[in-house]
This record gives structure tokens, sequence and C-alpha cells, in this order.
């Protein structure tokens, strides 16, 4: 895989929150992170812009089928070029995204297999899957280690109880040449499961909505005709959900990859790569990114950037290439 992956790595498990902090004011891909835009905020002054209630809804499924995924196992399976290759046989905490794909009908008294019920009986349970990148969930013995989080939009989302978590179970489908990875999950927790179905059929119903521009909502520059613009979901650092645009720079139809400036950060692989006027029904998965370089004189800004500048005054002083696999 070429460039470098974009898992956050952290020592465990006890020093998860404390790390991602660091690493979330440390960072210095995106420095301040001035181009990403929380969820919570996001969602109270974007999703207003939109004419229909049933895109309003369709998006906000975007935004709630997203989920962290914490991996507390590195497989000695991996191979000796892997990225995390010396990480093999430690308990290291990596994060990274995924996006749901996938919910099955509840089942109704059978044994839980998630570490918390240990194969206790569970009233209803619900199975999902969730595609991320194989660099972030190699195999299954990394799914069974594999925490779930749901609805991380902001800071209080822990301290109130709107986050919740579900476990992995089982890699059912992976690809290294395109870096893809699909993944059975389990929830036993009767509120969860249902909102996840809920977010789940709204997604599906009338797809004509998934080919709708989203000009209305004020991100893209004027003029936008000639551009072909990207939109990530992720959890940047680890830390609550974060949403940022740009453009595709590159498309490789022989590899399949698909280059973008839109900004990520270390926790972003394994993100859905959006085209906001064509909202791919199966989008590609983000991989990585390669070396930044920065522009001469901030003359050709990204999307983003140009509504950063409109917005606060000022605008970023580097290019990104990312990249991820159609």
């Amino acid at each position: 895989m070429p460039g470098r992956h974009e898992c956050a790595i952290f020592t465990s498990r006890e020093h998860e929150g404390a790390e991602s902090q660091n690493s979330n004011i440390n960072c210095k891909k995106n420095p301040g992170h001035e181009n990403f835009i929380s969820a919570q905020i996001f969602i109270d002054n974007y999703l207003p812009r939109f004419q229909s209630d049933e895109q309003r809804e369709k998006f906000r499924s975007k935004i709630d089928r997203t989920v962290r995924l914490r991996v507390n196992c590195t497989s000695r399976a991996r191979p000796d070029d892997d990225d995390m290759a010396e990480d093999r046989g430690t308990r290291k905490m990596r994060v990274g995204t995924g996006s749901v794909r996938r919910v099955e009908e509840p089942e109704y008294n059978k044994p839980c297999v998630c570490p918390e019920c240990l194969g206790n009986l569970a009233r209803k349970q619900w199975r999902f899957r969730v595609k991320t990148a194989k660099h972030v969930v190699y195999n299954t013995e990394e799914a069974k280690k594999t925490k779930i989080d749901f609805f991380y939009d902001d800071d209080s989302c822990k301290r109130d109880g709107r986050m919740k978590s579900a476990w992995g179970v089982e890699v059912t489908k992976s690809g290294t040449d395109r870096d893809r990875c699909w993944m059975w999950c389990i929830t036993c927790d009767e509120d969860l499961g249902e909102r996840i179905e809920k977010f789940d059929r709204r997604y599906w119903i009338n797809d004509e909505l998934n080919r709708q521009d989203l000009s209305e909502l004020g991100l893209l520059r004027s003029g936008y005709e000639d551009c072909r613009p990207v939109l990530i979901v992720s959890h940047p650092h680890g830390q609550p959900k974060k949403i940022t645009v740009g453009e595709v720079t590159h498309r490789d139809e022989e590899s399949h990859r698909l280059d973008y400036n839109t900004p990520t950060c270390p926790g972003s692989s394994g993100a859905a790569v959006f085209g906001v006027r064509l909202w791919w029904l199966f989008p590609p998965v983000h991989s990585g990114s390669f070396d930044k370089t920065p522009t001469e004189n901030n003359q050709k800004l990204n999307v983003f950037q140009r509504l950063s500048r409109k917005l606060r005054g000022h605008k970023a002083e580097q290019e990104q290439i990312n990249f991820g696999y159609k």
C-alpha cells in the first residue's frame, strides 16, 4: 500500500483518553484542525439548510452510520511488510473509522457472544456489518477485540450516555489490493439496536436522493461545476466525529485509487469517502495519506479552505494528498 496509514496508535486502553487528546493538540498534519467541522455543529447548523425532511434524514443517516473503531489487538498473522508488523502480538490500541453497511433483523432469546455477555441469553440481539480498511482490522482475531462506538458526536456524548458501543465478531471478507474489510458485529443493547435499524432504513429509502447535490449546504465554491467535491466523516485522533470537505485531485482507474485533498488525520483510516454531488451508494474507503507539500502562495484553495477563509478570516497553508480505493 503506498503512502502512510492513518490509524491513531495508543499505548493501551488505560491511556487512550490522554493519548488521544495529546495527539489532537500536537497534530502536525492539521495544526488547530481549523478545517474540521464537529458533527454536532454540522447537524445543528447545516442540516436545517436542506429543503426537504427526507433529504435531511438521508444525510443524517450517513453521519450516524459512521463509527469509531477501537482495536485492542494486532494479529501475529499480519505479514512482515504490513504497516503494523512491528506491533504484532502487542496490546497497543489502534483507532480508526468505519461505516455500518448492513443490519439484519433482530434475533430473540439466543446466547450473545459479546465480551460483556459471555454467552448468556439475550432477549434481543442485532447483527450488523461494518466496512473499514483492512489495515485497521486485519482478520477475525482482531475483529473480536474491536469495540465499535456509535454517536460519538461531541465531548459530552460519553458523559451523558449518548455514545453507545458494540463489539466485532468476525471478518467475513477483505482485500489487500484495495485495502477493504467487512466485519460482522453484534449488540444486545435494545436501544442501540433499534436506532441502528432506524438509520439503516433511512439510508436505503429512495436511492434517488443519493444522486442529489449538496449545493444548498453552502459548502461548495461558486462555479463548482468544474470540481469533484469529496466529503469525509471520521474520528481524527480518536476524537469526536468530524466532517471535512475537499476535492478529487486524481483518479487511477487501473488501481481504483482515488486521490483527494479533503483534510484527514490519524484516526480517519477506514472512513467512507463520499462524493458531494454524486453520493455513491457504495463509497470508497479512506486508506491513507501521501506527503503533503506547501502551496507556493495559497492561490489554489480547496473547497473547504475557501469556506474556512470566509468564516474565520484565514486559510490553511498546506495542501494535502490523501487517498482511498473505489
